[in-house]
């Protein structure tokens, strides 16, 4: 405070005791200073402060502002000379390592930045780092392409390769899949062997998961991938294409994407809508799962007890959220009440409104429970499903190959449909600038962006429209 007072923001008069309160006056508009200092940095393309400030401690009108100025900003950049394709997200922040991503934003841009050793689309694997593979018995063998260059321009070797996706393997998640591994073993420097006791479908899903992404065995945020990171902070990510990319390049040369305060979301909404296209992009879809070491789901009449009352609570999310569709279609009955311990509910969400709106709910439900709200990471799994009698998880499109290949995953045993059920698909909003094209290949619903492009012809809204969007099955 004495720092404030200095710099002539304050004047501070001391309440000397006995019951007489200290003062503080403000001796400038706080507002109107972080708006100039806003606009300084908007118009340099620094966005970073978004991230700094905590917006609800300021108006409306400040927010309002905020949100105008951003919209001018970002649009001049997407159309001066040396275009930024600059995209809005609202994720809080951005984690581009493979192995600790924790949501779908995530995960859509980190697959631009590494490459795997085959992709997945419809059912179909396609060769990304290798140009193709085969099997002899238990013996796979994969042949990489001949130019493969990390972003530091270094040649990539076979040995890397290994290393990389052996550190996947011993993720604890993949333990299951690792004691499958006899080896992985470097054959030429273009080829590698891995003798697997299972199948090739199961071997060539797995190695087409984002967390196998090829990473550089020294070197942070470096990979193969058709985009390489200019700059990763608090707020802000860019990217710009890289040209040794052993693929087909990419289109658009420079991507941004600008983390937006959640509180900002709605005055943004009216401040783009005529100038941006708005996309509604897949999330994930909530489940729920009973945990079957609880003394509460040894009764079958029980688990369908809970699981109806959750999947009302799906229904009334879809009421209030427009982003959120609910897995149960029809009316759930009401089913008779069934006497059971307090029930302690693990909500792994971002927003802390959605864990008060299921307190709530179970309250009116005249169910006693005690929701804990939690967030992803790697031992999320193995240390709190055994605290928990119910886990609330957002699932990544395609997550559930786990669960039904490791027979000894803890959320394997609750595939029956009493002890587990889907209670909505959770979708997010991502405003493109119009011009933008997007791409029909996707990547957890997101566009491949080096797939899309960017067309000097405008593009009009495509409002999201529940009735019309189809049911993920």
């Amino acid at each position: 405070m004495k720092k404030w007072e200095e710099e002539g923001w304050i004047c501070y008069y001391a309440g000397k005791g006995r019951g007489h309160l200290s003062t503080i006056h403000w001796q400038k508009d706080v507002e109107h200073q972080l708006l100039i200092l806003l606009k300084q940095a908007f118009e340099q393309k620094d966005f970073n402060m978004l991230a700094a400030i905590q917006m609800t401690y300021f108006s409306d009108g400040f927010q309002q502002k905020v949100a105008t100025l951003l919209t001018e900003q970002l649009l001049l950049n997407t159309h001066s000379m040396d275009p930024m394709l600059t995209i809005p997200i609202y994720s809080k922040s951005l984690n581009l390592h493979p192995h600790h991503y924790i949501d779908t934003e995530s995960g859509w841009v980190l697959s631009h930045i590494y490459s795997r050793l085959v992709t997945q689309q419809q059912d179909k694997f396609q060769g990304d780092i290798v140009h193709h593979w085969e099997q002899v018995e238990d013996c796979f063998i994969f042949y990489v392409r001949p130019f493969i260059y990390w972003h530091n321009s270094e040649k990539v070797k076979v040995e890397e390769i290994i290393q990389s996706f052996t550190a996947t393997f011993e993720l604890e998640k993949y333990s299951y899949f690792y004691r499958k591994v006899i080896h992985i073993k470097k054959r030429t420097s273009t080829t590698f062997e891995v003798i697997y006791n299972g199948k090739e479908e199961e071997l060539l899903t797995l190695f087409s998961q984002l967390d196998f992404s090829l990473q550089h065995p020294f070197a942070k945020n470096i990979g193969t991938g058709a985009y390489k990171t200019l700059q990763n902070m608090k707020g802000v990510v860019q990217l710009t294409a890289n040209t040794q990319y052993h693929l087909a390049q990419a289109l658009i040369a420079n991507i941004q994407f600008v983390t937006i305060p959640s509180t900002l979301k709605r005055k943004l909404e009216w401040s783009m809508q005529q100038q941006y296209q708005r996309h509604v992009e897949l999330g994930g879809i909530v489940s729920a799962y009973l945990n079957p070491h609880s003394r509460n789901w040894q009764r079958q009449e029980a688990r369908l007890f809970i699981l109806g009352i959750l999947k009302q609570f799906a229904q009334q999310i879809e009421q209030v959220d427009p982003l959120k569709i609910s897995y149960a279609h029809e009316n759930v009955p009401n089913l008779q009440p069934i006497n059971i311990e307090k029930l302690r509910i693990g909500y792994i969400v971002n927003k802390p409104k959605f864990v008060e709106a299921l307190q709530a709910f179970f309250e009116k439900q005249e169910v006693e429970v005690e929701v804990f709200k939690r967030k992803m990471d790697d031992s999320v799994i193995a240390n709190l499903f055994e605290q928990m009698d119910v886990l609330l998880i957002g699932e990544y499109p395609g997550a559930s190959f786990i669960l039904e290949q490791d027979t000894g995953h803890p959320l394997s045993m609750c595939l029956d449909n009493t002890w587990h059920t889907p209670l909505y698909t959770s979708f997010r909003e991502i405003y493109y600038p119009s011009n933008f094209k997007r791409s029909d290949e996707v990547i957890y619903g997101y566009p491949n962006l080096t797939k899309c492009w960017v067309s000097e012809s405008m593009l009009s809204e495509k409002p999201f429209n529940k009735q019309n969007h189809p049911i993920p099955k």
